[in-house]
């Protein structure tokens, strides 16, 4: 699923980024954008993409998937894992203490 930019500039203001800290989250979500299509899979962006860009609520993204909501979390929690994986080895965010990568 390929986004326009204009979809991942919507990123802070769906994360409800304040407005002095606007410049910062744009800077993440261009990362987090260059990341998603870096190391997530094709279905994980997808989940991605709809749950958080497209604010698709879950139940209807299971219909449209035909999937269950088990796969779907478990899909988003995966991604989750792989995006922040990547955000700590580029030093836009910190490690968790004590999880292992």
């Amino acid at each position: 699923m390929e986004l326009d930019g204009g979809d991942w500039d919507r990123l802070p203001d769906r994360l409800g980024a304040d407005p002095v800290d606007v410049s910062e989250a744009r800077a993440l979500a261009a990362a987090v954008r260059s990341a998603a299509d870096e190391v997530l899979t094709r279905h994980q962006r997808r989940v991605f993409v709809s749950l958080v860009l497209d604010a698709v609520p879950l139940d209807a993204l299971v219909l449209e998937l035909g999937s269950s909501r088990n796969a779907v979390y478990k899909t988003m929690f995966d991604a989750r894992c792989r995006l922040r994986d990547h955000l700590v080895a580029q030093g836009y965010v910190d490690a968790i203490p004590g999880r292992r990568s």
